[in-house]
């Protein structure tokens, strides 16, 4: 007889391993995206702020890929759903080696994102099924940033064989492996979750720390991604070259895999709050340290604590959201919001770089880091209290 997981089907370990490879796969396009807005410049000749338009309408496509993702995934099995993203995104990407106008461009890259995110969304909610979604997400990030690092010397060495083209299309061949790892995903995966029996005022407190873990992913992602968009730029304005900057980011992409895997060993040991401050404090010291690094090595090392704090914050802040919602209704909004701070950070970045030096960016970052971690601790202490 096999036993059947309600949530995960007949064998969780497979369904969470090929969600969490899959979900690798997808948030690649995220993380190579600094490096596509210098490719439009270069190979369609675009201006810096029609490039980082483009990266904003694909951002958009993402927000509302995750949000269809929010409506389909009651009523849809979720290998389906994963399925038709990947075909969609897929296509999306082949689409973008084929372009040669900077309109076609915003157009394939909007449902390049919407297909992309979408299948985030849906792996992402199969990890919070996980006894520890700490460790779920861990696993799979670590994944995504090992994967991230072949990405860039993938495309670095497509650029330079090939061309452009090759290059900016080579998101098709990440997509096209989740896409055939989804088939394997067992067919009854899906619908809502039970949430289980708690009094009101449990009840209350819980859908309190459900919210606020959620507006905190959201605060954390704004400040990681004030800075991301313009991170390849930093380092050129710290006299590094080309070929260093991108080195120093793949190289520092698997660094970060190291540090996406405390999560992965110590789960939630001794509280998420104690993990949620000290993540808090290593993002504030890498932005420092990206700001002074004026060498490859030092680039690295400070590229790397910064996307392992990257990590380490979509972690807790996801399980934290996961584990305060019984009912997945938040837990499916949870890319909504991380794609929102993608779209939104990049933005106030611009408006705070208007008339001033690229510097002013690493003073915006910090605020709403500090923020969100002050939100969980007050709603975890009013629980506290009232307990």
């Amino acid at each position: 007889m096999v036993y059947e997981h309600p949530k995960l089907g007949g064998s969780p370990l497979t369904t969470l391993a090929l969600a969490a490879l899959i979900y690798a796969m997808s948030i690649i396009l995220i993380d190579i995206a600094p490096f596509f807005i210098g490719m439009y410049v270069d190979a369609l000749g675009l201006s810096l702020s029609q490039a980082g338009f483009v990266q904003t309408v694909d951002q958009a496509g993402g927000i509302l890929g995750a949000i269809a993702g929010y409506f389909l995934m009651p009523r849809i099995a979720w290998r389906t759903l994963i399925i038709v993203a990947s075909l969609i995104a897929v296509l999306a990407n082949i689409s973008t080696a084929l372009v040669d106008t900077y309109y076609l461009l915003a157009v394939v890259r909007f449902v390049s994102g919407f297909g992309v995110v979408m299948i985030t969304t849906v792996t992402a909610c199969m990890l919070a099924r996980a006894a520890s979604p700490d460790r779920a997400f861990g696993i799979g990030l670590a994944l995504g940033m090992s994967l991230s690092a072949v990405a860039i010397w993938l495309l670095d060495t497509l650029r330079a064989e090939y061309g452009f083209s090759a290059s900016l299309g080579s998101g098709a061949l990440w997509l096209t492996l989740g896409l055939i790892l989804a088939f394997f995903i067992p067919v009854n995966i899906g619908g809502r979750a039970d949430a289980s029996p708690k009094s009101p005022k449990e009840k209350s407190q819980t859908k309190a720390m459900g919210w606020a873990a959620l507006a905190a992913l959201f605060l954390f992602g704004l400040s990681v991604n004030v800075v991301y968009g313009y991170v390849e730029r930093v380092g050129l304005a710290n006299g590094l070259d080309q070929s260093g900057v991108t080195n120093a980011l793949a190289f520092g992409y698997i660094f970060s895999a190291f540090g996406s895997t405390i999560p992965l060993i110590f789960g939630a040991v001794g509280g998420r709050l104690k993990w949620i401050a000290f993540t808090t404090l290593l993002l504030l010291g890498s932005l420092l340290a990206l700001y002074m690094a004026d060498s490859v090595s030092l680039y690295t090392v400070a590229f790397g604590l910064y996307a392992s704090a990257w990590n380490m914050g979509l972690t807790y802040y996801m399980s934290l959201t996961a584990e305060n919602d019984p009912e997945e209704n938040l837990t499916r909004m949870m890319y909504i919001a991380t794609v929102a701070a993608q779209s939104i950070g990049p933005a106030i970045a611009a408006v705070a770089l208007t008339g001033a030096s690229l510097s002013v960016i690493f003073v915006v970052a910090p605020g709403p880091a500090f923020v969100a971690a002050i939100l969980v601790f007050v709603i975890a202490s009013r629980g506290r209290n009232k307990a």
